[in-house]
This record gives structure tokens, C-alpha cells and sequence, in this order.
């Protein structure tokens, strides 16, 4: 596979930090978190360029609580700026550095492979199967991201990635869960 270049200007380019402002806010949960975000939201918009044209991102410490429904889970909560930072990372890096080498049912952040494609996909595998015997295994991995070899995944994506600012950005992302207010 040839190697990716220059992607990091994508994720500093104002029109995509705008865009992905605008898609991160329509679709968080927090709607409270989202009206006070988007009242200085030019300011956010301008901190988040400098934060990327520095080269020296940074994630900001996670919002850490517990929930109980339907069961006790720990949740990682990001600010909203580090949310904007990793999807457009995920979206103009990620997705156009390993797109040929998902499969048609790894869906999740992908452009034109959401919910709706999701559910379809779904459908058209169990009416392939309707008449054969086959199980649906639900299953939740705990504490799978965090058991992942941090040192592996690094190698694997500078493998496909030479940019090292690109590279530099994943890392520090890959890496804002190994401190020690988390453990």
C-alpha cells in the first residue's frame, strides 16, 4: 500500500473544522453541553485551528463518571473541541489512509455507511440466511480499547502513514488514556 501524504493541512483547513463543528454538535447527546459550547463558537472554532496548526496538540483531560442504566459503567467523557479533533482526524485521515482494507460491515465512521446502511446490511444477511439454522451473538468485550497494544497499533498506522505530523496527532490521541487520574 503507498503511503498517505500531506493529510494534516485537511484537519487545519477552517471548512472542515466548521463542518465537523456543525456535525459533532447536531449529533451529541449532551444538548445543554452543545448551547453552551455554541455560544462562543467562533472562539472554539479559532482555539481548535490553533490548537492544530501548533503541531503540538494536546487532548484535554477526560470528564470521568459512572451511570447505572442498565448496568454500572464508567464513562469517558472528551470536550467537545477534543470530539471535533478526532473526528476530523477519523474522517480526513483515518478513513482515507485504511479505507481499502475495511469490509462492507465495518460501518462506524465511515462517510455513506451509517445507521441506515447498518440496519440494511443487517436485513439483507438474515434474509440470506432465513432458511438455514444461524445464532446472533450479542456481546459487549470489557474494557476493550483499553486492552488494546497501544505500541502495535502506533507501528501498524506508521506503516501507512509518513506525514509525521499526522503521525504525531494519532499517537497523542491513541495515548490521552494512559494517565494516571484514569486508572
Amino acid at each position: 500500500m503507498k503511503r498517505k501524504n500531506n493529510l494534516y493541512e485537511e484537519i487545519c483547513d477552517i471548512d472542515n473544522i466548521i463542518n465537523m463543528n456543525n456535525m459533532v454538535c447536531r449529533h451529541s447527546k449532551n444538548k445543554k453541553k452543545v448551547n453552551i459550547f455554541e455560544k462562543k463558537k467562533i472562539e472554539h472554532i479559532v482555539n481548535i485551528k490553533n490548537r492544530l496548526e501548533s503541531r503540538n496538540y494536546i487532548p484535554n483531560n477526560f470528564n470521568i463518571f459512572m451511570i447505572s442504566d442498565p448496568r454500572v459503567r464508567i464513562i469517558m467523557n472528551q470536550t467537545l473541541e477534543d470530539k471535533i479533533i478526532n473526528h476530523l482526524v477519523s474522517y480526513h485521515i483515518l478513513n482515507k489512509v485504511f479505507e481499502n482494507t475495511f469490509t462492507n460491515a465495518m460501518i462506524a465512521t465511515r462517510k455513506g455507511k451509517g445507521i441506515r446502511y447498518g440496519v440494511d446490511l443487517l436485513k439483507k444477511y438474515i434474509n440470506k440466511l432465513k432458511n438455514d439454522n444461524f445464532y446472533i451473538l450479542k456481546l459487549d468485550i470489557r474494557k476493550y480499547f483499553y486492552n488494546i497494544n497501544q505500541e502495535i497499533l502506533k507501528n501498524n498506522i506508521s506503516k501507512k502513514v509518513k506525514d509525521k505530523d499526522v503521525l504525531n496527532i494519532i499517537c497523542r490521541i491513541i495515548e490521552s488514556t494512559n494517565h494516571e487520574y484514569i486508572n
